[in-house]
C-alpha cells in the first residue's frame, strides 16, 4: 500500500473511532556503511528501515502507537492502541497537534547524485583513505578506524488539522583515525573526515594525510607546569565543548530547573564578540531541515547576540507555556521517543581573525586541540568541567612543542564571558543530525591547567 492511501484509510478509521485529533509521522532510512582494515573490507552494511508513529487525542489525553509496516491489517491496531494508551496517561500536561504553517522554506539537504554513487566507488574511496594515511610516514603503524557511510532519510508528517509535509535528506561521510608510534614508544592518534552532500568534494587522500600529520605532530608531547594559561581552542575542540552544553539552551530544561540559564533572558551571558546562532536553513549541513518533528517551519534564531541571551529553544509544548511561537526545535531522537527539544546547526558566529592570528594575539599560552572525558568530566547543569586535553605550547605567538597529560578545568559559562576573540575558521562536527554544534577557534583569557 502506498503511503498516501494508507494515511487516508488510517485517518478515516481514526475519525470513526472518535479520536479528537490525530497525526501520522513516518520515517524511512537507507544506510550504507563500509569499514576497512589493512586494505580489506572489515565490515559492510546496507540496511533499510521504515516505521510510523501514530498519535491521537482521546478525552484530552494523547495516546501513541507504532508500526514497522503499512497495510490494511495494521490500521485497526494503530487506532485501538492509541485509544488504550491515552486511557492510562497520567501526565497532566496537555499535548497539542500543530496545524502547520502557511509556507515552508526550501532548504539544501538532499543531493540525488549522492545516492547514485556505485558501491565499488565508495569501497575504493575508503581503501584509498586508509592507504593514504599509512603512506604519510613509516611512524604511522596502524589505522584503528577507517569507514565511509552513505545515508538517506525521508520524513513525512500529516495530521487531522491539515498538515501534510515531507522532505528527503542524505549524506556522505568518511572518517579515518591514524595511530603513530615514536622512537620512545610514545603512541598518538588523531582523526579527520568529511561529512557533506557532494561525493566529488570528498578527498580520501587529503583526509588520510591530514589525520596522519595531526598524529605525527603530537609525538614528543609532554605536560606543562600547572598554572593559569591563556588558551586558544582549535575549532573542533571548541565545537565539542559547545555541543556538551547545547542542552542549557532548552526551554524544557529551564522549566524543570536543569539549566543555569533559567531566568537570564536578555542578560549578558557572554563576551561582546560572541554571537550564537541556531540555523536549520544552513545549506548542506547535517541538521538542515525545512521543519521539525512537529511540522513547525524551520527558521534561523540568534540565541546569543553580541553576548546577550536572546532566546531559549522551544517545541510547541514549552512555547505554549510561555505564550510564544515555537522556535521549531521539537525533534524525535527515535521513532518511538516523544518530542523533545534539540538544536539544529548550532554555532558560534565566525569572526575575522584566522586561527594563526589568534595564536599570535595570545603570544604565550596553550592551544587545545583535543578534549577528552566530556561525558564524565562535564556537568551539563552547572557548566563545570575537568577534562583531559592535548595540544601545543605557544611561545611568542608561535607553536613551540606538543603538550599532553594535562587537565583543563573551569566553567563553560564563565568561559563564554572570557572569550577574547573568535576565529574565522568555522568547523562543524561530524555526523550530528541534531545538536550539530560548530565553532571557530576561540581565544580564552585564562584557564586552569593541571600538568607536571
Amino acid at each position: 500500500m502506498d503511503l498516501k492511501n494508507f494515511k487516508d484509510k488510517l485517518f478515516t478509521a481514526a475519525q470513526a473511532a472518535g479520536l479528537e485529533e490525530y497525526e501520522l509521522y513516518c520515517k524511512r532510512k537507507v544506510a550504507f556503511e563500509v569499514s576497512i582494515f589493512e586494505g580489506e573490507i572489515d565490515e559492510y552494511k546496507n540496511e533499510r528501515s521504515f516505521g510510523v508513529c501514530f498519535r491521537g487525542k482521546v478525552n484530552g489525553k494523547m495516546g501513541y502507537a507504532f508500526s514497522e509496516k503499512i497495510d490494511d491489517g495494521v490500521i485497526a491496531f494503530l487506532v485501538e492502541s492509541v485509544k488504550q494508551n491515552a486511557s492510562i496517561i497520567e501526565d497532566e500536561e496537555e499535548e497539542f497537534i500543530y496545524p502547520g504553517d502557511a509556507t515552508y522554506p526550501e532548504v539544501v539537504c538532499y543531493n540525488p547524485k549522492t545516492n547514485e554513487i556505485p558501491t565499488d566507488a565508495k569501497i575504493e574511496a575508503a581503501i584509498k583513505m586508509e592507504r593514504a594515511t599509512l603512506d604519510v610516514d613509516e611512524k604511522v603503524d596502524n589505522v584503528p578506524y577507517c569507514a565511509l557511510d552513505n545515508t538517506e532519510v525521508e520524513v513525512y508528517i500529516a495530521n487531522s488539522k491539515g498538515l501534510d509535509v515531507g522532505y528527503k535528506s542524505n549524506r556522505i561521510c568518511g572518517v579515518v583515525e591514524a595511530q603513530v608510534e615514536g622512537e620512545d614508544e610514545q603512541v598518538k592518534t588523531a582523526y579527520d573526515g568529511y561529512d557533506g552532500l557532494d561525493f566529488t568534494k570528498f578527498d580520501p587522500v587529503a583526509i588520510g594525510q591530514s589525520a596522519a600529520k595531526k598524529a605525527l605532530a603530537m609525538l614528543g608531547a609532554s605536560p606543562v607546569p600547572s598554572a593559569k594559561y591563556p588558551v586558544v581552542f582549535e575549532a573542533k575542540a571548541a565545537s565539542e565543548m559547545l555541543e556538551t552544553w547545547v542542552g542549557a539552551f532548552s526551554a524544557e530544561k529551564a522549566h524543570k530547573g536543569f539549566s543555569i540559564l533559567a531566568g537570564k533572558l536578555n542578560e549578558k551571558i557572554a563576551a561582546d564578540c560572541v554571537t550564537i546562532i541556531d540555523d536549520p536553513l544552513l545549506a548542506g549541513q547535517e541538521a538542515t531541515v525545512p521543519f521539525d518533528s512537529e511540522g513547525v517551519a524551520s527558521r534561523t534564531k540568534t540565541v546569543i547576540e553580541n553576548g546577550t541571551f536572546k532566546t531559549f529553544l522551544h517545541n510547541t509544548k514549552t512555547a505554549r507555556k510561555e505564550g510564544i511561537p515555537s522556535t521549531g526545535n521539537g525533534f524525535k531522537t527515535d521513532l518511538e521517543m516523544p518530542i523533545e527539544i534539540a538544536a539544529t546547526n548550532f554555532y558560534i558566529k565566525p569572526g575575522t581573525q584566522s586561527h594563526d592570528d589568534l595564536i599570535k594575539t595570545m603570544g604565550d599560552g596553550i592551544v587545545i586541540s583535543v578534549v577528552e572525558g566530556l561525558h564524565s568530566g562535564a556537568n551539563e547543569t552547572s557548566g563545570d568541567f575537568s577534562l583531559s586535553a592535548t595540544g601545543f605550547l605557544v611561545e611568542e605567538g608561535k607553536i613551540a612543542r606538543p603538550v599532553d597529560q594535562i587537565t583543563i578545568s573551569g566553567n563553560f559559562f564563565t568561559m563564554l564571558k572570557d572569550i577574547q576573540a573568535v576565529g574565522s575558521n568555522l568547523n562543524f562536527k561530524l555526523g550530528n543530525d541534531t545538536n550539530n554544534a560548530a565553532s571557530p577557534s576561540i581565544y580564552i583569557k585564562s584557564l586552569d591547567i593541571a600538568g607536571s
